[in-house]
């Protein structure tokens, strides 16, 4: 049973009624959903509580709702249910006393996942984060609203410390769905992956102002990588300690991300070798209340994006205390050019996937925790990336072994010819994937079936666990391979445009 069918049932309305054509009409009542983990108190005896409860203040339904278990995360689901538009506060009362005789058992602060609707999340963390914020002030309970999860329809709202604090946060997140309304959409609705070429973005650079008017008088940035360049001053960001110089501005680009990631990539190479400055850093800016996120749970997540750039040094220049919705920070990037291209990108995808909600997690199981290698991009640009890397950064090691191998064969007499091309043929091949529409395989397999013959290129195709999604696994010699990813990449963009 889907959940939308499911909800349709608990609100008493049948598939042929007037209200499901209309689709966008309200439910008068929604149920309430929770999710406890295991360690907090036992199925068995989570059971016990419910019943007790529903008896104690006569509310329809009080049970475990196995339906809405969370992927991979060990706990236990359960819902409160009435019809009676009047029963609402009853049923409030039910879940203050549920958590009561939890907290009661377990004897430690609770930590409980409040389950709405996808459609509903913005209204629970209201424009630019307010609403969400003014949630924390009122009941000083902790709340993070997660990342969706592949395969489950309902978004986690994760709300941590005295029960009588938690219930005071759901009291106002139920007081908002209850004014907004929830229709059969709002469950319906998914979340989808960040899709770098549909996403619009304004993203921001601090600069020497000396390096922001050579970059605008090289305008065929903006032809070749369709994004506009504008010059600002340092006024036109807000940060809580100034940071800036007075010879510094700001450069903003405005394109897909996408576009921006490669029209920076390329900024950053002609700064570097005009200038002549590989010591100088990046700075990107960011609202200061995506700081936390950026550098995670001790630091796991920022040490996961140093890790994917290959070493390079990022630093969140933020007060600890840089809530504000309305303010900004800084991300500062220092290294290598190579580094800082790499790292810039990711931080740009992960501001924009903050901005969206957040990326998809692969499992309920990395809830909170560093979620950033967890989700899969719609195409895994940087797969093949950090593969080409390696075959790159190993080529020194491969020449010390093919030195040692031409020795011990000197007495086969193979030719110096030979033995290099074979070198070469090795530190040239790539093993990668992209993760396309399943609807666009049809339109390009037999141009596929070509490129495998005629490129040396392996190129296998097999479902993914998203059901409309399918995974080609490609390896073979880098040129061949690069090939096949740029003309996937660019009938997957037609695709879309078509769509649109």
């Amino acid at each position: 049973m889907s959940q939308v069918q499911f909800h349709q049932e608990l609100s008493g309305q049948s598939s042929k009624s007037p209200f499901n054509q209309q689709g966008q009409k309200s439910l008068n009542q929604f149920s309430i959903d929770f999710f406890i983990e295991s360690r907090f108190i036992t199925q068995e005896d989570l059971k016990s509580i419910l019943e007790d409860v529903r008896c104690l203040y006569n509310v329809q339904s009080i049970k475990l709702n196995p339906q809405n278990q969370i992927p991979a995360l060990d706990g236990s689901a359960f819902s409160i249910i009435d019809h009676d538009e009047n029963k609402l506060n009853a049923r409030s009362d039910a879940v203050n006393k549920i958590l009561q005789l939890i907290e009661e058992r377990s004897k430690q602060k609770l930590e409980v996942f409040m389950l709405i609707p996808e459609g509903t999340v913005s209204t629970v963390i209201g424009t630019q984060g307010k609403q969400i914020e003014y949630i924390k002030l009122q009941t000083k309970a902790h709340l993070v609203v997660n990342q969706p999860i592949y395969d489950f329809q309902l978004r986690t709202v994760r709300i941590i410390g005295e029960s009588s604090c938690i219930f005071n946060a759901i009291k106002l997140i139920i007081k908002q769905l209850q004014e907004r309304g929830i229709s059969n959409e709002d469950y319906a609705k998914k979340a989808e992956p960040l899709d770098p070429r549909r996403v619009m973005t304004k993203a921001k650079f601090v600069f020497l102002n000396l390096i922001i008017e050579y970059i605008l008088n090289n305008r065929e940035l903006e032809k070749k990588y369709s994004v506009r360049l504008k010059g600002k001053g340092i006024n036109e960001i807000k940060i809580k300690k100034n940071k800036l110089r007075k010879d510094e501005g700001i450069l903003q680009i405005d394109g897909t991300l996408f576009n921006v990631q490669e029209a920076i990539q390329n900024i950053i190479k002609k700064v570097t070798q005009y200038f002549r400055k590989n010591e100088f850093d990046i700075r990107i800016v960011m609202p200061s209340n995506f700081a936390s996120k950026l550098i995670g749970a001790k630091g796991c997540q920022i040490k996961e994006l140093v890790n994917k750039a290959r070493g390079a040094q990022i630093k969140v220049l933020s007060d600890k205390d840089d809530s504000d919705v309305n303010l900004d920070c800084l991300v500062q990037v220092s290294g290598s050019m190579e580094n800082k291209q790499e790292a810039t990108i990711l931080i740009l995808e992960q501001i924009e996937c903050f901005k969206n909600g957040g990326p998809i997690l692969e499992s309920g199981k990395y809830v909170n925790e560093n979620f950033a290698q967890q989700y899969k991009n719609s195409v895994q640009i940087q797969d093949m990336k950090q593969q080409k890397h390696k075959s790159s950064s190993s080529r020194s090691d491969r020449r010390q072994r093919s030195r040692s191998s031409n020795k011990r064969q000197k007495n086969l007499r193979r030719s110096r010819s030979s033995s290099s091309q074979k070198r070469k043929s090795k530190q040239q091949l790539l093993k990668t994937q992209i993760i396309v529409k399943q609807s666009l395989i049809p339109l390009i397999h037999k141009k596929l079936n070509r490129f495998s013959q005629d490129l040396n290129v392996k190129i296998k195709i097999q479902p993914s666990d998203i059901g409309y999604e399918s995974i080609v696994k490609i390896s073979g010699d880098v040129r061949g391979s690069i090939s096949v990813i740029q003309f996937i990449l660019s009938e997957q963009s037609k695709l879309s445009i078509s769509k649109r």
